[in-house]
C-alpha cells in the first residue's frame, strides 16, 4: 500500500507540472511556486477541518521544517525548468530526494527487504536515465545545476516530513504548505515577481495548488506505512513529468530515457514485492 500511495502521489506531481509549467512559462518560476503553495496549503487546511484531524505540536513543527525545504526545492525547481527542461531537472531532483530519505529511513530502523533494496537501486539507476535529454550545453549545465540544489532541499523536506509521520493526524502538511508559502512571499517581492498568476492564468495556478495538496496527503499516508518504500515510491514523478512534458510542452525524448522509464517500472515492482 505504501507503494501504490507513493506512486500517486508522484502522478499528483506530474498532473500538477502540467499546470505549474503554463504559469512558468506566462509569469515567473516563483510565481508558479508562490501560487502553487497557496491553493495547496488552503486544500490541506480544508482537508485537516473537515477530517477532524487532532492537532499535535511535534508533528506540526516538523512539516514546518519540511515547509521551508519545500519551498526552496519548488523555487530551485521552477527555475530549472525555465532555464532547461524537465527532462534534465526532474529526474535529478527526484534520484537525490529519493536515495537520501530512504538511506536515512533505513538508518532509523524502516523494516526494508533485500528485494526492496535492489529494486529502489534500479529505480534510480532508470532515473538517471531519464535525465538523457537532448538540450544544449549550457541547459544542460544549468538544469544539474538548479535541479542539484533543489533535490537537497527536497531530500531535506522528505526527512522532515518521516519525521512528521510517526504520529497520526492531517496537520503535517498544513504545516508544510503553510510555511512554505510564508517563505516564498518575501522571496518574490525581492525578486520582482509578481506573487499570484497574471489573468487567464490563475485557474492553472489553482489546479497546480490543488493537485499538491492531495500530493502531500497521500504522501504523508505512504510514509506513514513503509518511509523506505513511500519516499523511493515518490520520486518516480519524473516518469509522469517527462511524459507530460513530452505531449504538452514538446520536450525532447530519447531512447534512453524511455529505458530509464522502464528500469523506474521495473523497480517499482521490485520494491513493492519487497
Amino acid at each position: 500500500m505504501a507503494a501504490v500511495l507513493g506512486l500517486l502521489s508522484a502522478l499528483g506531481i506530474g498532473l500538477s507540472d502540467l499546470f505549474g509549467r503554463r504559469v512558468v512559462l506566462a509569469a515567473s518560476a516563483v510565481t508558479a511556486a508562490t501560487a502553487m503553495q497557496l491553493f495547496s496549503a488552503m486544500g490541506v487546511l480544508a482537508f485537516a477541518l473537515v477530517t477532524g484531524s487532532a492537532f499535535e505540536s511535534v508533528s506540526f513543527l516538523w512539516g514546518c521544517l519540511s515547509g521551508l525545504g519545500m519551498a526552496s526545492g519548488i523555487t530551485f525547481y521552477y527555475l530549472g525548468l525555465e532555464r532547461s527542461t524537465a527532462t534534465i531537472v526532474a529526474p535529478i531532483v527526484a534520484s537525490m530526494s529519493a536515495l537520501l530519505p530512504y538511506l536515512y529511513a533505513v538508518s532509523r530502523g524502516t523494516p526494508s527487504s533485500s528485494l526492496a533494496v535492489a529494486g529502489a537501486a534500479v529505480a534510480v539507476i532508470g532515473l538517471v536515465f531519464v535525465t538523457g535529454g537532448a538540450v544544449s550545453r549550457e541547459r544542460l549545465r544549468a538544469g544539474v545545476k538548479f535541479g542539484f540544489v533543489s533535490g537537497l532541499a527536497y531530500a531535506a523536506a522528505a526527512i522532515a516530513f518521516i519525521e512528521a509521520a510517526d504520529v497520526e493526524g492531517w496537520w503535517p502538511p498544513v504545516g508544510q504548505r503553510v510555511t512554505g508559502l510564508l517563505a516564498l512571499l518575501p522571496v518574490a517581492t525581492i525578486m520582482g515577481r509578481p506573487r499570484f498568476p497574471p489573468s487567464g492564468q490563475r485557474f492553472n495556478g489553482m489546479m497546480s495548488g490543488l493537485l499538491t495538496a492531495v500530493v502531500s496527503v497521500l504522501y504523508l499516508a505512504s510514509l506513514a506505512r513503509n518511509a523506505a518504500v513511500g519516499s523511493v515510491a515518490l520520486s518516480t514523478f519524473p516518469v509522469f513529468s517527462v511524459l507530460i512534458g513530452r505531449v504538452f510542452f514538446a520536450d525532447a525524448l530519447q531512447r534512453s530515457q524511455v529505458v530509464g522509464i522502464g528500469f523506474v517500472v521495473g523497480g517499482m515492482a521490485m520494491l513493492s514485492l519487497g
